[in-house]
């Protein structure tokens, strides 16, 4: 493994930072999921208070975060005792029953209010308002914990995939903070899907590399032996093109990351943000024969199709099939070069702040000016003969900046330059942002954008998904 850090001069005469690590071989790359972390609440509070609504609070409304307790009992009672089904509820009991006046929580059911009082005597709920007149619950999921904290022998630690963050993320009653999402594959089996046909970094089994969009609706589904298959025998439903099922009959299998998180008939239903819907319509239910594999299927004829369906349930596994030729793959932002061109506009499916009247909004707002927008980034990619390529531009601190001595973190389009100067052939972006770092060893070669208010130190982000070498 090759470490180096360079300095890029800016005619301006500021200057850029990058660390950049190469290795041989996709086999040692695995993905790393932290331990859920009880910070997380606190964290993201601090993140929401401190840095997203003091930046436009006219766009954020008065929000409600919390987190549930490890031990707790409320009524409706979950329907699969997960942990995250348990979540779900809360967040449905306290969207129906509370709303905020003047930052105080008042209250509608008997249900909210004692789920409320349980909730802050457990410290496990936040109150944040930005100037927007209405009430948002915002759910913080056990998802996220500190790269720093885990595996910290590892050779290589890196942020990897977006996840729920801002509050316009919690698009629905499934969204929760610190879920990540967007395609992960390792020795072909999918462990989180895509979304949004948005471009991966796709590495094949001969060792070949490159960046093409993926939709998950060129996948085969599986839940409980059964197959289905966007337009063959189930309608698939994904964000940005709805934000609701159509009005009309058939079984709607509610789906984030590889779980199923609600069952409900006829539409409409909410889309989440994290994942998608399958209407499966009865009528012309199919299921095939066999897995891609041969694997033979047991027999579900037409008039066993509901039946069937009924065997389905809240937190089920759910199997992808149509990777399996992957050794390794992962979709986050915009790809930065591709084929050796640089890429020099949005091929990936990302919306403008100002226009969410106009589309359902899927998670991670990119900035839309392409050549100016300069952040803290990070990138994965190849050179031209396969080699593994990750490379972190550092980022402005978020208290202080200095010109000509601190980073002025990158545009896409820099980070494009950036690339083809490291001499990568195919190369996307990885979460950036406060998230950005690469830890070897469990050491940093450069600094975290988010800081300390105290003292100007580093301010790690929770994660819930990163990349590891052990």
């Amino acid at each position: 493994m090759n470490s180096e850090v360079k300095v890029f001069a800016r005619e301006d005469g500021q200057i850029q930072r990058v660390h950049v690590v190469s290795f041989d071989d996709w086999s040692k790359l695995d993905f790393l999921q932290p331990r859920g972390d009880k910070r997380a609440l606190q964290c993201f509070y601090d993140i929401y208070k401190n840095f997203l609504v003091p930046t436009a609070p006219w766009i954020f409304p008065q929000m409600v975060m919390f987190q549930l307790p490890e031990k707790i009992e409320f009524s409706p009672e979950p329907k699969s005792g997960a942990c995250e089904d348990m979540l779900l509820v809360a967040s449905k009991v306290l969207q129906n029953g509370v709303k905020l006046r003047g930052g105080k929580p008042v209250f509608s059911t008997k249900e909210a209010k004692v789920l409320w009082e349980e909730l802050e005597a457990k410290d496990c709920v936040r109150i944040v308002c930005g100037k927007f007149p209405k009430t948002k619950i915002i759910p913080v999921g056990y998802f996220v914990g500190y790269m720093s904290e885990c595996e910290q022998d590892a050779q290589m630690k890196v942020n990897a995939n977006f996840f729920i963050m801002d509050p316009i993320d919690c698009a629905t009653i499934y969204d929760q903070v610190g879920r990540p999402f967007g395609l992960c594959v390792k020795k072909g089996v999918v462990t989180n899907p895509p979304l949004f046909e948005r471009e991966a970094l796709l590495v094949k089994e001969d060792g070949s590399v490159l960046v093409k969009p993926v939709d998950l609706r060129s996948l085969t589904i599986e839940i409980n032996g059964v197959l289905y298959k966007h337009g063959e025998n189930a309608t698939v439903y994904v964000r940005p093109e709805r934000a609701k099922t159509p009005r009309i009959g058939g079984n709607c299998i509610v789906i984030v990351g590889n779980r199923v998180v609600d069952i409900k008939e006829n539409g409409p239903v909410d889309i989440p943000a994290s994942g998608f819907v399958i209407r499966v319509d009865k009528e012309s239910f199919v299921a095939p024969r066999t897995l891609a594999d041969g694997t033979k299927m047991k027999e579900c004829p037409l008039c066993e199709s509901v039946a069937k369906y009924a065997d389905v349930n809240i937190g089920d596994e759910v199997v992808y099939h149509g990777l399996e030729d992957v050794q390794f793959g992962i979709q986050v932002g915009n790809s930065i070069i591709r084929d050796g061109v640089k890429t020099s506009e949005f091929i990936s499916r990302f919306y403008n702040l100002y226009h969410l009247e106009r589309v359902p909004f899927p998670p991670s707002l990119y900035p839309m000016d392409f050549e100016g927008a300069r952040a803290a980034r990070m990138a994965i990619g190849a050179d031209k003969d396969g080699k593994p390529v990750v490379f972190w531009a550092e980022g402005k601190g978020k208290i202080s900046y200095t010109p000509g001595r601190d980073s002025t973190g990158a545009s896409l389009s820099e980070m494009a330059d950036i690339a083809e100067e490291l001499g990568l052939y195919n190369a996307i972006n990885l979460d950036g942002g406060g998230s950005a770092q690469i830890l070897l060893k469990n050491m940093r070669s450069l600094h975290i954008s988010d800081r300390k208010t105290e003292d100007n130190s580093d301010a790690e982000r929770l994660v819930p998904m990163g990349l590891i070498v052990r």
